[in-house]
């Protein structure tokens, strides 16, 4: 759907116009009262309006003219405080903000705000709070919801509040990972120590208390990560929940069963994806985090020493030079203000600066040379050719070595990869594959048949492999003779 064919082109134009805070004011008067009452009296807001911008300037543009306001065109002067209030009561209303409507059963006026200015309101209102909301706990909210549900109906709910909160919860992190990017340009942009202290310890300091270090600790996503994934993965592998499911969706929304099985399962692998990329977004949150906290002191220790150090007072004579020469190409300026350069003249020439520095300051070039100065960076070259080298020394790996290169290989070639890997043996729609038809090309196909057979037991592994003690030549890789067969397909026998 086209926005702007829902709001009409002249929405925002109260909050663009010269009387734009009093707007402002009457809408979160508007969002104040919504709150409290069902049905807003128009003379109840008006009257409330009114004294609220009691003496405050507001000039009447040609939006603001209505007929319903007649005394409006008598000129500025005429306007008391509830013609005011009538006159933006009749603009939010031209603007298509609220529509003006009679009570049923009775003459009484009322406001009634439109959908859309409901949400445009609160959005406002929730912009100018500038109290730090809390962080909820959605990572054990996500695991606590699926780790108590047993019934299909439960298991349903649980999947769709585990997206709701895994959604919430990737909003939640890129706003903070925004929100600390912000606080570095502060940074840079503020040149008083009290500034800085004042930002750090009034403003970021209790936004990292009350939503960086909760993710951290009470609400860690890497105490979570693991169960989470392992319930999601439980719900996908049992049919007969997935059917309960399904049925309940049907029951709920109205699907038909094809449609209530892609949502759960969409549900389900969106949670899986989601939580298997969080783990980056921290570590860019942790490292804006850092460079915050180092930025921020070695920003507060340099404007503490700058002025009482001789780089400081340099640095302070070079901003009067710089300054000098903008005030001599315009109007010039106190050119000296917060320096400790009293013996210049409060407006010095830039020609006068740098006579002293002539004068006071000798300035030389000096080098030295030490032991890094003879090194040469390697480059970096591909080796071609060349005859292999005899592996001299064939002690087996140690248990702690071969576990370490398991996780490797693990965290390479997921299930996933290796289930579609077997998959294409059967492409051609063959239920069984053997050593001969296998089609291993390179380095990588033969890792993955070693890792196939090694993980043919696991759960979720929808194929079977029987091995023979004989050694076959496939494409210049000498393997077992071995067969893969589909799980459930009936046995053709050993060729």
């Amino acid at each position: 759907m086209n926005i702007f064919s829902l709001i009409p082109g002249n929405f925002f134009s109260i909050l663009a116009s010269g009387n734009r805070e009093i707007y402002f004011d009457a809408l979160m008067l508007l969002n104040a009262r919504l709150k409290q009452d069902l049905n807003i009296q128009v003379s109840d807001y008006t009257a409330t309006l009114a004294g609220y911008i009691e003496g405050r300037d507001f000039v009447v543009e040609k939006e603001d003219e209505s007929p319903d306001v007649p005394d409006a065109v008598a000129g500025q002067s005429a306007l008391n405080s509830h013609t005011k209030a009538r006159l933006i009561l009749a603009r939010l209303i031209k603007t298509g903000w609220v529509d003006r409507e009679t009570q049923d059963g009775s003459f009484i006026e009322i406001i009634t705000p439109r959908d859309y200015a409901i949400r445009m309101m609160r959005l406002l209102d929730e912009m100018r709070d500038e109290r730090i909301h809390e962080y909820s706990s959605l990572v054990y909210s996500t695991y606590s919801a699926l780790k108590q549900a047993g019934q299909p109906r439960e298991c349903y709910e649980a999947v769709l509040a585990a997206k709701r909160n895994t959604e919430a919860l990737v909003y939640e992190l890129k706003s903070l990972y925004h929100n600390i990017r912000s606080y570095i340009r502060r940074i840079q942009e503020q040149n008083d120590i009290n500034e800085l202290l004042e930002n750090h310890f009034e403003k970021y300091k209790p936004m990292a208390d009350r939503i960086y270090h909760p993710i951290k600790t009470m609400d860690s996503f890497y105490r979570y990560m693991m169960p989470v994934r392992e319930l999601l993965e439980n719900l996908r592998e049992d049919d007969a929940l997935l059917a309960g499911m399904r049925a309940r969706a049907m029951t709920v929304r109205k699907y038909g069963e094809e449609e209530a099985g892609e949502e759960i399962l969409s549900a389900i692998e969106y949670v899986e994806d989601t939580y298997s990329v969080i783990g980056n977004i921290i570590n860019e949150i942790d490292r804006k985090h850092s460079a915050y906290t180092k930025n921020s002191i070695e920003k507060m220790t340099y404007m503490m020493s700058a002025g009482h150090s001789v780089k400081g007072k340099l640095l302070e004579i070079f901003k009067a030079y710089q300054a000098a020469e903008a005030g001599e190409a315009g109007e010039g300026a106190d050119l000296t203000e917060g320096a400790e350069t009293t013996a210049l003249p409060s407006k010095p020439r830039r020609g006068e600066i740098y006579s002293k520095l002539r004068k006071h300051v000798n300035v030389y070039r000096q080098e030295f040379i030490d032991g890094r100065s003879l090194f040469h960076k390697n480059v970096l070259s591909r080796r071609l050719g060349g005859e292999a080298l005899e592996i001299a020394d064939r002690t087996p790996l140690s248990a702690e070595a071969l576990l370490s290169l398991a996780r490797q290989m693990e965290q390479s070639y997921p299930p996933e990869r290796i289930r579609e890997f077997v998959g294409s043996f059967f492409a051609s729609g063959t239920e069984a594959a053997e050593s001969e038809t296998l089609p291993i090309k390179n380095d990588t196909d033969f890792i993955m048949l070693i890792l196939a057979v090694a993980r043919s037991r696991e759960r979720g592994m929808d194929y079977t492999v029987e091995l023979r003690k004989e050694r076959v030549n496939v494409n210049g890789y000498i393997i077992p003779k071995m067969k893969f067969t589909k799980k459930d397909a009936p046995d053709a026998g050993w060729v």
